[in-house]
């Protein structure tokens, strides 16, 4: 058995059996603490910079400004966050970074001239760019984003609707002084309550753009009120701000490029048929008279297929969902099943419509495959797939598209009539 003797390491010899592999040493404890010495070495953090030296990004803007890209970072304030003793700081809680570059890179890298800390984006919230930068297309900055590591990739991206992105940025708000907090919260509370808007991250953005069998949709935002009241701190001490910021539609991309909106209605017919559903109302007629009746949908459920009949590309679409009666204010019985099952083809109807909106708007009108139906496709019959795929824009808007809808009011909450029958009995 041959041994080799290695160089003295902490007082100690290590000698190694290169035979059977083994490793024999006097005191098994020096290997332990050199194997930890060598971990300390390989995890030392060489680029480390103090959390005060950092200026942190929350909220980025994203337009055009003539050929340039125009950069606007909203940095947190940290000592307007809380003051000594935990009261409130009468300070902005947030300040803008603004910087104009030929590439979002350079631009960021021209901000390190006014900003008297290193800008640290690794705990981007919100990403909002402008309406006219995504018509010309965003491939340059998404290149950028996919490349930079201090991107984390889990940030939500959303369209500055008729305004630019730095104006989305200025507007103070209430509950959350952190802009970006009340932006992330209120769409994600919205995507799972109201059905209209799609909460979409980084991620999941850029999947969507260099994936050949869906499009990519996003959400916009808008500045109702007094723009200009609302870039004042005055906007988020009052109890009905001057300028709100509010989530209004979904922009339908084809590849990199934004080519149009869906309206809030189709938007949730899009939604719907995405299963991301979640909780929403659904409003009718009622079967007699003017007055209204909403239903709560609770649970949904989608399943698309695709099939051929006669040689005839087909998509089924099947939604199924459970709900409530929320709000009645027709003359009906609540305690007849036939009452009930009316109710239901009433539900049922207005969902199609929904879903038949976002059809033609996405087939019709902007020809983008927002649905993924290149993806149901490819996966049920990969060699149809690749021999479409080249002219999946030609084919995509004369594809027929089935819809079926069955709903399941199973509750109508505490009472069966109406709040007008109880008081008249």
């Amino acid at each position: 058995m041959k041994i080799i003797l290695l160089p003295r390491i902490l007082g100690k010899n290590l000698e190694i059996d290169t035979e059977e592999g083994g490793i024999i040493t006097k005191q098994k404890s020096v290997v332990w603490l050199l194997s930890i010495t060598i971990l300390f070495t390989l995890t030392g953090c060489w680029n480390r910079v103090e959390l005060n030296e950092l200026a942190v990004t929350v909220a980025m803007g994203l337009d055009k400004k003539g050929n340039k890209i125009l950069l606007s970072q909203q940095i947190v304030n940290p000592g307007a966050i809380a003051a000594k003793g935990g009261a409130a700081s009468s300070d902005a809680p947030v300040t803008l970074f603004k910087e104009t570059g030929n590439s979002l890179q350079e631009a960021g890298r021209k901000m390190t001239t006014s900003s008297t800390r290193k800008v640290y984006t690794g705990q981007l919230q919100m990403l909002i760019i402008s309406e006219e930068l995504a018509k010309e297309g965003l491939s340059d900055v998404l290149d950028h984003i996919s490349r930079d590591h201090q991107y984390r990739k889990d940030f939500f991206v959303v369209i500055a609707r008729g305004t630019k992105a730095e104006n989305i940025l200025k507007v103070y708000t209430l509950i959350d002084r952190i802009p970006p907090n009340k932006m992330k919260h209120s769409l994600d509370n919205s995507s799972k309550a109201l059905g209209t808007t799609a909460a979409v991250k980084m991620d999941q953005f850029m999947s969507d753009i260099i994936n050949k069998e869906k499009e990519a949709v996003l959400t916009g935002i808008k500045v109702y009120g007094n723009r200009a009241l609302g870039e004042t701190t005055e906007n988020g001490q009052q109890i009905d701000p001057g300028a709100k910021l509010q989530y209004h539609g979904l922009a339908v991309f084809k590849k990199d490029r934004l080519v149009g909106w869906l309206n809030e209605e189709a938007s949730k017919g899009y939604n719907y048929t995405q299963g991301e559903i979640h909780s929403t109302t659904v409003e009718f007629p009622c079967p007699r008279g003017k007055k209204k009746i909403n239903v709560e949908v609770l649970r949904t459920q989608e399943k698309t297929q695709f099939k051929k009949i006669n040689g005839t590309p087909q998509i089924d679409i099947k939604v199924s969902l459970e709900g409530n009666v929320a709000d009645a204010q027709c003359d009906i019985d609540l305690s007849r099943p036939e009452t009930i099952t009316q109710l239901e083809k009433l539900t049922e109807k207005d969902i199609k419509r929904t879903i038949a909106a976002a059809l033609k708007a996405a087939q019709k009108k902007y020809k983008s495959d927002i649905f993924g139906f290149g993806h149901v496709i490819n996966h049920t019959n990969p060699k149809y797939w690749e021999k479409i795929q080249k002219d999946w824009y030609h084919e995509f808007p004369n594809l027929q598209v089935n819809v079926e809808v069955k709903a399941d009011i199973q509750r109508i909450f505490l009472t069966k009539k109406s709040f007008r029958e109880r008081m008249e009995e």
